[in-house]
């Protein structure tokens, strides 16, 4: 059988979905969706057998900011191969060939591992541990009311940008926080704009039962814990777990990290990676 990597065509989009739908537990609905909103502002690699894809990387350009450092890079997503092609090597030729990219190009690669073993599979290509985050919980205190307000994509990313501009970070285009903000809508999530202590924070969100999942937000962890009972109220929820920088919360219940290769910027805070 010939085989072949390259990024893969809009008419390959129906052998992707089937790959996607072997891989992940998505809907054919969601799965489409995903497709239509995002092929032309991603890049999907493939590995191809007789010119048909068996295994793919989906890649979503970022960069990585610091106060006095621009390095461009790209966000690894949703990798899978079909179950017949497991472990024969697609998925590490795929991995080897961006890399070596990486290189010649100078930018850098992230994710984040869907599962712990997988730290020591990608740790062989020279992914690394990076840019940790902090998960809490809380229990909601007094119900403060405060103004709040919903944010479009445009107004979170300039109030993410100006909120992070100190620290070294990912810094995403509009459409990607877009898809973001859409993909939180599904879960009845919101994206707001709250008013406290003369400033204006950001936060984005969802309730999972009774709990309310905070995957970003410009609130530390003193201001989220002062805020809980007001955040649970807006939300109808009875408890708080929220992902926060490890520049904003020295300790949280458990530490997450992501994995980089080729960064030259240390420790950057990465989030909206559709956790």
């Amino acid at each position: 059988m010939n085989k072949n990597i390259r990024l893969a065509k809009k008419q390959d989009i129906p052998a992707l979905c089937d790959i996607w739908k072997h891989c992940f537990s998505d809907s054919d609905e969601y799965i489409r969706r995903f497709y239509s909103k995002n092929f032309e502002r991603i890049n999907v690699l493939a590995y191809y057998l007789d010119d048909a894809p068996v295994s793919m990387v989906h890649l979503i350009d970022a960069s990585i900011e610091s106060a006095d450092m621009h390095q461009n890079a790209k966000f690894i997503y949703a990798t899978g191969t079909l179950p017949e092609h497991r472990k024969k090597g697609c998925m590490g030729e795929l991995l080897e060939a961006l890399t070596q990219n990486a290189e010649e190009e100078g930018y850098a690669l992230f994710l984040k591992p869907s599962t712990p073993n997988l730290v020591s599979y990608y740790g062989k290509f020279g992914f690394a541990p990076d840019s940790a985050f902090q998960l809490i919980t809380l229990s909601p205190e007094k119900a403060l009311q405060l103004p709040f307000y919903d944010l479009s994509c445009e107004e979170y990313n300039r109030m993410r940008e100006a909120a992070f501009s100190d620290i070294p970070h990912a810094k995403w285009d509009d459409a990607h926080i877009k898809w973001c903000i859409e993909e939180n809508e599904l879960f009845s999530g919101r994206t707001l704009g709250i008013e406290y202590e003369n400033r204006d924070y950001f936060l984005l969100g969802y309730p999972e039962g009774n709990t309310l999942i905070i995957d970003e937000t410009s609130l530390n962890a003193e201001q989220l814990k002062e805020l809980s009972g007001f955040l649970c109220s807006i939300f109808n929820t009875e408890s708080i777990t929220a992902y926060l920088s490890d520049y904003s919360c020295e300790k949280g219940e458990k530490t997450i990290s992501n994995l980089l290769y080729n960064s030259r910027i240390s420790n950057p805070y990465i989030n909206m990676i559709l956790i």
